[in-house]
């Protein structure tokens, strides 16, 4: 059985999640590991249970992509590196995990999506939030049509404010909330329902954290859906310290025969149908997103990807553009991009 050679690249973001996934994979290992720039920490990964000695440490992820000739890599840091560092590695041929957004403007993000399609590899966003129990039970229950057509969509990310990097200070390094934290919002929306987007308005600033401007606390979006509905995102960074989860996820399905309601924090999903009765949903078991896509790689259809390449590249496209409306104050039409 080939066992595919994976490659972490960087210490900040979603690739603890990932690591969860592979613990105890026989189809996969943790090669070895690099810093994504100079005196960058790796604990995200010496920390993990997955860390062992025989994962070697290098100081160049470039050596190490030479060297090591991975079959997959985990790209994870700071937000404005992940194009360029993702890039290279599909060009060594590797199949991508990439923190999200997948860059902080357009001209990255078609570079690195000519890369994966010149090099034929595969990239899958850590788009985490689609791994929950209670958002695969909204998945479900809107596939199989129990509410009709979304007509609105709704979608809430609140989280603790906590510590934040000295690089999510600058636009430039961090890229904006809109694109870290209310992608998150717009996948669930769109892993629910289907339904992409067509145009953005939004709101964004930074309220009470002066130390961070070019971190907004506080952000709102109203897009059109491709179907003609419409979806509201909020975003804020303002959760209590003293909350029992970091997040606060919930999102609210119109739907022509129906309006479901999924909460993450609280791991509910309540549905209010047509001729019946409104009840409380039975929730789905988490899904191991990241170990399903590196099972797919190895050509095990039933293990087939939660996330398409196509998706990442197109949530990104739609932050940047939900970005571009609330920096503009004006509406943005979300034009189809080269993956479609």
């Amino acid at each position: 059985m080939h066992k595919l050679k994976v490659v972490s690249i960087g210490g900040f973001g979603h690739s603890v999640f990932v690591f969860d996934d592979m613990l105890g994979m026989e189809e996969a290992e943790l090669a070895a590991f690099a810093p994504a720039m100079e005196s960058e920490s790796l604990e995200i990964v010496t920390r993990h249970k997955i860390y062992n000695d025989n994962i070697s440490q290098y100081d160049d992820w470039r050596k190490m992509l030479g060297e090591v000739k991975p079959d997959v890599a985990i790209i994870s840091t700071r937000l404005d590196k992940i194009s360029e560092i993702s890039i290279a590695a599909a060009e060594a041929g590797c199949h991508l995990i990439c923190e999200k957004p997948l860059a902080l403007n357009y001209s990255s993000l078609k570079k690195l999506f000519d890369a994966v399609n010149k090099n034929g590899v595969k990239l899958f966003a850590m788009h985490s939030m689609r791994s929950e129990g209670v958002f695969i039970t909204a998945h479900n229950i809107y596939r199989n049509g129990d509410i009709g057509e979304v007509v609105l969509a709704n979608g809430r990310k609140s989280y603790k404010w906590g510590t934040r990097p000295e690089w999510f200070a600058k636009r430039e390094t961090y890229g904006g909330t809109i694109c870290w934290v209310g992608i998150h919002a717009l996948d669930f929306i769109h892993y629910i329902t289907g339904t992409e987007f067509s145009s953005v308005m939004a709101m964004q600033s930074n309220f009470a954290h002066s130390s961070h401007i070019g971190c907004e606390d506080n952000c709102g979006l109203v897009l059109q859906m491709t179907n003609g509905g419409h979806a509201t995102v909020s975003v804020d960074l303002f959760r209590p310290s003293s909350a029992p989860t970091h997040g606060d996820d919930w999102v609210r399905i119109v739907g022509t025969r129906g309006v479901l309601e999924a909460n993450a924090s609280r791991n509910t999903c309540y549905l209010i149908k047509e001729g019946r009765e409104p009840e409380d949903v039975s929730v789905a078991p988490k899904s191991m997103i990241f170990r399903n896509f590196l099972l797919s790689l190895l050509g095990k259809n039933e293990y087939e990807p939660e996330l398409s390449t196509k998706d990442g590249f197109m949530l990104t496209h739609v932050c940047l553009c939900a970005r571009d409306a609330a920096d503009a104050g004006k509406m943005v039409k979300i034009e189809k991009g080269l993956w479609d």
